[in-house]
């Protein structure tokens, strides 16, 4: 009898400890993801203001949580929200896996969350900021107008900043917009449409699919548009 319990103290000894080890890993991740976001969040600051444009409301604070679209603005909190690898549900994690082929790694997959949600959907996000520091919201203007404005300030900010993360996000917009089904109906118009069913679409695969066809349309605009541009026509 008191063999077993030894084995069964041992046992439980050891779940305690890996237990108490992915605590303090995810700990660690939210505490990094926290101070690499509020680096980009002033960076991005800095560039507003040194395209010469200021903002009454507040720099926005940095959350750090599961958040289902992987990262959000809102403008009744001015709170920026963004998520950590290790807190993703396995459906949400399940999805880079699937973006990189059969073969993935967890690492692969990883890098794939970051240099997505950690570049280009944080930005975006800050897009919809600055949108409301010039009085931009849902009561003022259309949903396409809010979210393709928002890509046109992610895609300006990093083609002047990191023109890479544009060449790594397009192939993963070109891939979701042929391989996700069309969510418009045939005779339907597609900015209408986003517009009327802004509300159902969220939570689901043609949300996707209406980002990526503005993102790309975004990367397209020729002659290229400078963030000083993009924020001065952000009205």
């Amino acid at each position: 009898m008191g063999i077993r319990k030894a084995v069964v103290g041992v046992v439980c000894f050891g779940l305690c400890m890996n237990g108490w080890a992915q605590a303090q890993r995810e700990k660690t991740d939210v505490e990094e993801t926290r101070v690499k976001m509020t680096a980009l969040r002033d960076a991005f600051v800095q560039s507003v203001k040194d395209a010469g444009f200021t903002c009454s409301i507040a720099v926005p604070p940095v959350m750090v949580e599961d958040v289902p679209s992987f990262g959000s603005y809102d403008p009744e909190t001015n709170t920026l929200r963004t998520s950590a690898w290790s807190l993703l549900k396995p459906e949400e994690s399940q999805m880079f896996y699937h973006f990189m082929g059969p073969n993935a790694t967890e690492e692969i997959a990883r890098k794939e969350f970051e240099d997505g949600v950690h570049h280009w959907v944080i930005v975006h996000e800050l897009g919809h900021w600055f949108q409301a520091c010039r009085g931009i919201t849902e009561k003022t203007a259309k949903p396409y107008a809010i979210e393709f404005g928002a890509d046109r300030i992610a895609a300006a900010y990093w083609n002047e900043h990191d023109p890479g993360v544009i060449a790594h996000q397009r192939p993963v917009f070109e891939a979701i917009l042929h391989n996700f089904p069309n969510p418009v109906p045939e005779g339907a118009s597609v900015e209408p449409f986003f517009n009327d069913h802004y509300q159902e679409l969220g939570p689901t695969p043609g949300y996707l699919w209406f980002q990526s066809r503005m993102c790309l349309t975004a990367f397209e605009e020729k002659p290229k548009p400078s963030l000083k541009r993009v924020l001065a026509e952000t009205r």
